[in-house]
């Protein structure tokens, strides 16, 4: 277990042995019981979980002193997918979070985890947070566990009728999984029409893999017709690209392509 500035402005040093002692401890040691059931004071524990529900191990938890500046107490959940964090005896008020690190495809990603109370709690009363893997859905704060697919249109005016302005709302995307997605389970085709996003436009929720991307253009009472498609700003356009998502920034992760007509 790691603990980061655990000392913050005026905690005494004993805690910081305290916390060393048993934060990462999986059957809650000589300080009490294990992280099921009732809360403890001066406590914060609980279990991480994968997509399947099974224990996650290597989750690093933080515990968020929302009174004193730079006073997180950091843990990491053991191979049951438990932790413990002791949280000192200062009277103030804490947030738990909880994030998972996942190499695929060769490159790094970091995720945030579905907290079981997004609440913040006081010390001395204790709390039992638990952390689900989710890959899609909203975040308790806004947003969502998912990643973004956004796309443009290259061509202004349909090339078949230049008086005729095109529209991003009758593009239709399909996305294939190439392989597993990133938690190891086997991913859905999809295939679906964009909506403006304050991200973009295009699909803001989709599971973290890597996708074969293809488009066809298909306004109502018309004809559909097929649209070539790359990365956006890279290569030539083709029938169909397969990518990756690209970080934004750590645990914000989007793939960007454009289309045209052949």
């Amino acid at each position: 277990m790691r603990l980061k500035n655990a000392l913050g402005r005026g905690l005494p040093l004993m805690l910081l042995g305290a916390s060393l002692a048993c934060s990462a401890c999986s059957d809650g040691g000589p300080s009490g019981p294990g992280p099921s059931g009732e809360r403890e004071k001066n406590v914060v524990k609980g279990k991480a979980t994968d997509t399947a529900g099974k224990p996650l191990a290597g989750v690093e938890v933080v515990a968020d002193n929302q009174v004193l500046y730079n006073s997180n107490v950091v843990g990491v959940t053991g191979t049951d997918g438990t932790y413990r964090l002791e949280l000192g005896q200062a009277a103030t008020t804490w947030n738990a979070s909880a994030r998972l690190k996942r190499d695929f495809n060769g490159r790094s990603y970091t995720f945030e985890l579905h907290p079981s109370n997004a609440t913040p709690f006081a010390g001395n009363e204790g709390a039992v947070r638990d952390f689900s893997w989710k890959l899609t859905g909203a975040k308790p704060e806004g947003g969502a566990y998912g990643s973004g697919v956004y796309f443009n249109l290259a061509d202004y005016v349909d090339p078949a009728d230049p008086d005729q302005a095109l529209q991003r709302e009758h593009v239709e995307l399909t996305l294939t999984p190439v392989g597993s997605l990133v938690d190891g389970s086997t991913g859905t085709p999809v295939t679906a029409r964009g909506t403006n996003t304050p991200d973009g436009f295009g699909f803001p929720d989709l599971p973290l893999g890597r996708y074969t991307v293809t488009g066809r253009y298909a306004p109502p009472g018309q004809a559909v017709r097929p649209l070539l498609v790359r990365v956006q700003d890279q290569g030539t356009y083709a029938e169909s690209v397969t990518a990756d998502f690209q970080p934004v920034m750590e645990g914000l992760y989007r793939l960007d392509v454009e289309l045209k007509f052949p």
